[in-house]
């Protein structure tokens, strides 16, 4: 009797959350989700055989500019009109802004400022914002311009004829090159003519990281914490990260005050470590509104 009460609470629970989480929602078209794995086995992307720009395409074409999609737990209203786009993000006081990548940022990286709010938010953003400001980017134009033409020879040196099958990866190695320049006065070495950024420890460490995020995006919140608690590899590709960052800032403070003072105006690095307190434990003790202390230079 046990046994037949708790399979029917099972499947009374498999029921309601099919209806609640993975049943189309509204007049929208889209896929009819699968239970747990929403829409990931019908388009080909679990198995591989499609990727993620292929899949959009295909739906895009099925169900026209407007359509539901889930990736596993997570629901989507994906918008291909660029209009249409256009008309929300001008809009956003009718529209809410998607918390799914909050969420899972602040489960991958809980202090980075795309999860902060409030006092928080404003006393990070106030340094690190201005430096992505059109007038700032200019002023290293000359990394962008150099980063792009070393990708250029890449492609050129390649035998004539010769499909280039890697051209998002490439770009996204470029932006990474550019990133790591300008914000750290790095180089990541994800353009060498020799693929040499996989030896590079802090590159491997952020690829590692990315391709973690992208492989928990689809898991609900409590299974991504508990990978990442348990992942070696996450744990040791963010104490490497740490490391580094670390190492960054010690070599920032060795260089001259007049010398940070000028170069924060175009390096992330150089306007964070600006922004230290004089006592960073005491400044740590005072409520979040509060700390702003007195800037050590």
């Amino acid at each position: 009797m046990m046994l037949y009460l708790f399979l029917f609470f099972v499947g009374l629970l498999f029921v309601y959350i099919k209806f609640q989480y993975f049943t189309l929602r509204g007049p929208i078209p889209g896929l009819s989700p699968h239970f747990f794995f929403g829409n990931l086995i019908q388009t080909g992307l679990l198995s591989g055989r499609r990727v993620s720009s292929e899949v959009y395409i295909l739906l895009n074409g099925q169900f026209g500019d407007i359509y539901q999609y889930w990736l596993g737990f997570i629901h989507f209203v994906v918008v291909h009109n660029i209009d249409d786009v256009q008309y929300i993000l001008s809009h956003r006081n009718i529209y809410d802004q998607g918390q799914i990548f909050l969420e899972k940022f602040s489960i991958l990286v809980p202090n980075s400022i795309i999860c902060n709010i409030g006092a928080k938010f404003k006393r990070h953003g106030a340094f690190a914002m201005p430096l992505f400001r059109r007038s700032k980017i200019i002023s290293n134009i000359n990394i962008v311009i150099d980063g792009t033409d070393k990708l250029l020879d890449r492609w050129r040196a390649r035998p004539t004829g010769q499909v280039h099958t890697d051209v998002v990866e490439q770009c996204q190695n470029l932006l990474l090159e550019i990133f790591g320049l300008i914000a750290f006065d790095y180089d990541l070495e994800t353009l060498d003519g020799n693929d040499s950024g996989n030896k590079n420890e802090l590159t491997k460490a952020l690829r590692d990281i990315m391709s973690i995020f992208r492989m928990i995006i689809y898991a609900p919140n409590i299974v991504s914490t508990v990978y990442l608690k348990l992942s070696p590899k996450y744990r040791r590709a963010s104490a490497t990260v740490e490391r580094y960052l670390h190492r960054m800032v010690e070599q920032e403070l060795a260089e001259t005050p007049d010398s940070r003072l000028q170069r924060k105006k175009t390096s992330l690095i150089a306007s964070l470590v600006s922004s230290l307190q004089a006592d960073e434990p005491a400044e740590a003790r005072k409520k979040e509104a509060e700390k702003k202390g007195k800037v050590y230079s």
